[in-house]
């Protein structure tokens, strides 16, 4: 009976790792802590049946102690693996895991967004800008609005050696590079912003508005009202500014003198976040809604091309290559492939903390962790 007992044991322990090989897939848990669950148990029923050979009666002989120790051990360990697999299920039922390399650096503001301009990292927080260099070496480059409560979002110009600050108060500028004192330009609930060719776009709660940032901010036409809070802005080509409020993906026309019309608009079913615009799609986080990629050949009539819900919550995105980045927060970041009208799952890293924001420049993937406080360089990589 020992050795019976013994020679499963030893074929539980020899199968586990082959049946990992055979097929490439992840051994369930609930059979791999069964095995350890008898192996441990069987242990202690054969120490028993070897210290104590007298039968006092009941389960006592050293057969039933080997056989019921081994048993029971197992079952625990099934039940103990089974709830591993069922997490794991759960963690991983849109994404395959996979692991992101790259390089770590603990920030020392707590911070709340990411900006990735001009081969420039900008960590907004609660006590200023903290600035990281994109290239491979990660360095610190310094600190910037000291002090300003509430930021959010920021547009830099390196030629001009300024950095403007968008607060709920107003706009804010800074040097780039100096320890001069920043000031206020224009007082306003900023919520977005996006520069090109000296022109910058601001978003003012549920309004929007173009303006020259010479030295003294000026107002180019009237304020355009979205219908509700304009979440982020981008150029797109010569002339053409989309603006992702929390309903919408809205398309406009800017002319030489600064006004602004309205060619076409997508409605979003879900709350916007965050939007990147490649040279025909745009990648929409839309928080409990998913991502969307919209066909944006045409500006007057955007289209919805794909739509990925895999997450709780997708707080931002960014794109690189063939790969799209989805920022979820607790759950991680996901990596997908976007081809013919469909979001395919590359992997889920869930090693990078609660992942806030992502941006991608300097050949390099940058991620924030919220709540551990860091910021991650990773290298993108095209996995197949």
């Amino acid at each position: 009976m020992r050795r019976a007992v013994a020679a499963g044991l030893l074929v539980a322990l020899l199968a586990a790792p082959l049946q990992a090989q055979s097929g490439g897939h992840r051994l369930p848990r609930k059979w791999l802590f069964a095995a350890i669950g008898a192996v441990a148990s069987g242990a202690f029923g054969l120490i028993y049946a070897t210290s104590f050979e007298r039968d006092i009666g009941g389960c006592s002989a050293a057969a039933c102690v080997l056989t019921v120790s081994t048993l029971g051990g197992a079952l625990i360990g099934f039940m103990i693996g089974s709830e591993v697999d069922h997490l794991y299920n759960i963690r991983y039922s849109h994404a395959p895991p996979i692991t992101l390399r790259g390089r770590a650096l603990s920030l020392a503001v707590v911070p709340t967004d990411l900006t990735v301009r001009e081969h420039t990292a900008f960590v907004t927080g609660q006590e200023g800008i903290e600035l990281v260099g994109t290239d491979p070496g990660f360095a610190r480059l310094g600190f910037k609005a000291r002090g300003l409560r509430g930021i959010g979002p920021i547009a830099s110009d390196s030629a001009r050696n300024e950095l403007l600050v968008g607060t709920a108060a107003g706009l804010y500028r800074f040097p780039l590079r100096g320890d001069d004192p920043g000031a206020v330009t224009l007082q306003a609930d900023i919520s977005a912003l996006a520069r090109r060719d000296g022109v910058l776009a601001l978003g003012l709660g549920t309004d929007l508005q173009l303006a020259l940032p010479d030295d003294s901010l000026r107002m180019l036409d009237s304020a355009r009202a979205t219908g509700s809070r304009v979440m982020d802005l981008t150029w797109h080509g010569d002339s053409t500014l989309w603006a992702l409020t929390e309903e919408a993906l809205i398309a406009y026309a800017a002319d030489s003198s600064g006004a602004l019309t309205q060619v076409g608009s997508f409605p979003l079913p879900g709350i916007g976040r965050r939007i990147v615009i490649t040279d025909s799609l745009a990648f929409v986080a839309a928080g409990s809604g998913g991502l969307y990629a919209v066909d944006i050949r045409d500006p007057a009539a955007p289209v919805a091309v794909g739509n990925w819900s895999g997450a709780r919550f997708v707080y931002d995105v960014a794109a690189s290559g063939s790969l799209v980045y989805a920022a979820a927060g607790p759950e991680g970041l996901y990596v997908l492939r976007f081809a013919d009208g469909t979001f395919n799952p590359v992997g889920l890293s869930r090693g990078l903390g609660f992942v806030a924001s992502v941006e991608a420049g300097d050949g390099a993937i940058f991620a924030l962790d919220r709540a551990g406080g860091t910021l991650r360089r990773i290298e993108p990589v095209d996995h197949p």
